[in-house]
């Protein structure tokens, strides 16, 4: 088995990024020639970042449609960038949607879904973008690559319900523990470990991108949709089939709170927090 893993270390034409985001960051793997429904997310086989760097060229996974959270630790130039696996060894982003994806100032961690590759320096045309400068990319040659479909923000719990205006009108990705919402068979919350807090992040439209029959209280999953502010008219289309007195009531605990309005819920690589 030929490793990915390279020790060669180069600053050229990067921009560093300080205090990369320590999670454990894992990777979700489907058929590349399948659409991510919620369906085939729920069903999807979990690997980690560490197999990424670890499998050669000609095994499974290359050629795999995958999903990856980390923090970024390096720009390359403006259509890639450089994430981290548990082993510390890179994972190259090459991002060809056309539409520039600017990273997070702060230590913002990101979500990538794309087809992983074998990165082939002689061959850079091939990723669809135009004018890649080859010498940024040398040392990358033989390395894993994702060649992105899409790029979220994905914020932990905390960090959404602490700076909510950063990520109104975003899709976002974000991973905790969840808890049902008494009274909202449509809703559930999320949490996170070590977070002291008793309301947690709201989750609406749940019956339309899952079969709630298939999660548990306590079990850790990701979630993508749009986030926007709590307010009276969000709870309402929400379908809770609350009166207005109870969406005023809820309210009143959920101030300056985020919503997020699911449009997939599928279950993390990472196990739930044992304090759930």
């Amino acid at each position: 088995m030929k490793s990915f893993h390279s020790n060669q270390k180069s600053t050229r034409g990067r921009k560093s990024w300080a205090g990369a985001i320590a999670l454990g960051l894992t990777l979700s793997l489907v058929s590349a020639c399948n659409t991510a429904t919620p369906d085939t997310q729920a069903e999807q086989e979990n690997v980690t970042s560490d197999q990424i760097t670890e499998v050669g060229p000609g095994e499974p996974i290359v050629g795999e449609l995958v999903t990856v959270r980390s923090g970024i630790t390096e720009t390359i130039d403006d259509n890639s960038f450089v994430m981290e696996s548990n082993n510390g060894d890179p994972i190259l982003v090459i991002n060809p949607a056309g539409a520039a994806f600017t990273p997070p100032e702060e230590d913002i961690p990101v979500q990538v879904t794309g087809q992983l590759e074998v990165f082939d320096a002689a061959s850079i045309d091939q990723y669809g973008v135009q004018d890649l400068d080859p010498a940024l990319y040398e040392e990358y040659d033989q390395q894993p690559v994702i060649v992105a479909d899409s790029i979220a923000l994905a914020p932990r719990p905390q960090d959404l319900s602490e700076a909510p205006d950063e990520y109104f009108d975003e899709t976002i990705a974000i991973e905790g523990d969840l808890r049902p919402l008494e009274g909202a068979d449509n809703a559930f919350a999320l949490f996170e470990e070590g977070w002291n807090d008793d309301v947690g992040v709201l989750v609406v439209g749940v019956d339309q991108a899952v079969d709630t029959a298939s999660l548990e209280e306590g079990e850790n999953v990701v979630v993508t949709g749009q986030a926007r502010p709590a307010d009276a008219a969000a709870l309402q289309e929400a379908n809770f089939g609350w009166d207005d007195d109870q969406i005023q009531e809820f309210l009143s605990r959920y101030e300056n709170r985020p919503v997020i309005f699911v449009e997939e819920v599928y279950p993390s690589a990472v196990p739930p927090h044992p304090s759930v």
